[in-house]
């Protein structure tokens, strides 16, 4: 049995054997669902076929994958599904894609017990009701929104550093700039631009990190930077209360790590708890039950 946690920075996989025994994990490159054109088309399906190969010697009997950016039932769910069913010589109903925010939902919660905040390179507040209802907030991307998250982190303290340099500010005298020039590799606007622009978003969300390890030094713009992040993921988790009632609320995510200051920041405004549950080894589980069904 495989599950799958596909994710914009990386993808994760479990295998069960048939007690449920993990008897292999890993990591592999990002598998996402934004098959929007040939190029991006060609790009997710050869990191799909990257990580079927890796784990093809452990024969998984069923799949499960939850797939960032995409939802269940979709034409591009589909195309997915059909090509792990092909690669794996798997039957139609031993393989399901759906939207990982489902597993990530389900790793916490049953139907209509709580709400997920999720935040990683973005964000987005997430509950399904007992009726299968999907309610969510956020999770626009980056163009739009995922405020609170990795891009967004990286985005806001890089452009404060910007600020203070048009400023004619020594940006280089605050622990923020020395740890984002560090993470940058370079000071200088063409550096910083080949790096940014060059990379895209992951390489906004990778400055992540820097802006934690400058608040760890005492710089007050980076503790505001990461406590504004937590009271933008507890928004998102308030819009839904404002829908759904007062439900437990989960916070969980790559993100959080960068430091606790984002979940005291969140914490200002409500209660949470934070966890790290695994959404890959659920969606083994959820193949567990597909191959036994």
């Amino acid at each position: 049995m495989l599950g799958i946690d596909g994710g914009a920075s990386s993808s994760k996989w479990v295998v069960l054997d048939a007690q449920g025994g993990v008897v292999a994990q890993g990591r592999a490159a990002p598998v996402i669902g934004h098959l929007f054109n040939d190029e991006m088309r060609v790009e997710v399906f050869a990191a799909l076929d990257a990580l079927l190969a890796e784990v093809k010697p452990h024969a998984p009997v069923a799949v499960v994958a939850g797939i960032t950016g995409l939802d269940a039932g979709t034409k591009e769910a589909q195309q997915m599904s059909v090509h792990i069913q092909q690669t794996l010589g798997l039957p139609v109903q031993r393989v399901r894609v759906l939207n990982d925010m489902d597993l990530a939902y389900r790793a916490h919660f049953a139907p209509g017990e709580g709400i997920v905040v999720y935040a990683g390179t973005g964000s987005v507040a997430y509950s399904i009701a007992l009726d299968g209802t999907v309610y969510r907030a956020g999770g626009h991307g980056f163009l739009i929104g995922d405020e609170g998250a990795g891009f967004w982190i990286g985005k806001t303290a890089l452009r404060q550093v910007l600020h203070w340099q048009d400023a004619g500010v020594d940006a280089a005298a605050y622990p923020l700039a020395q740890h984002l020039y560090r993470a940058l590799g370079g000071r200088d606007w063409p550096h910083i631009r080949a790096h940014v622009y060059g990379g895209g978003r992951q390489a906004v969300a990778a400055l992540a990190p820097a802006v934690g390890r400058a608040a760890e030094d005492g710089d007050e713009t980076a503790t505001q930077v990461l406590l504004q992040a937590g009271r933008e993921l507890a928004d998102l988790a308030l819009t839904l209360r404002h829908r759904l009632g007062s439900l437990p609320v989960v916070l969980c995510g790559g993100a959080l790590q960068v430091s606790p200051l984002i979940e005291q920041g969140a914490r200002e405004l409500l209660e949470v708890t934070v966890q790290y549950t695994s959404s890959a080894e659920t969606a083994a589980r959820m193949a567990l039950d597909l191959h036994h069904s």
